[in-house]
C-alpha cells in the first residue's frame, strides 16, 4: 500500500471506507473482497485496488495472520 497516497485519496472521499477491512490486531488496512468491479465515483474500485490489498476479517474482525498467531497462544 502507498500510505501518503492512499490516506490522500480516502480524504478527498471518505464514502469508500465503507469499502475497507481493518484488523483489530495489527491494524491492517485492506480493500473488502467481496467489494464489487464498479463503484460511485467512476474509477473508485479499481483505485481502492491499486492503493490497498485484499484484506478477509473473520467475524473477530481479525486478518488470517492476526487470527493464526491467536490460536496458536
Amino acid at each position: 500500500m502507498r500510505k501518503g497516497e492512499a490516506e490522500l485519496y480516502l480524504r478527498m472521499y471518505p464514502a469508500l471506507q465503507r469499502w475497507l477491512n481493518q484488523c483489530v490486531i495489527c491494524q491492517a488496512q485492506g480493500y473488502r473482497p467481496d467489494m464489487p468491479a464498479q463503484i460511485y465515483p467512476g474509477g473508485a474500485a479499481h483505485n481502492l485496488r491499486r492503493l490497498f490489498r485484499p484484506l478477509a476479517l473473520d467475524e473477530l474482525q481479525m486478518c488470517a495472520t492476526c487470527r493464526a498467531a491467536f490460536e496458536r497462544t
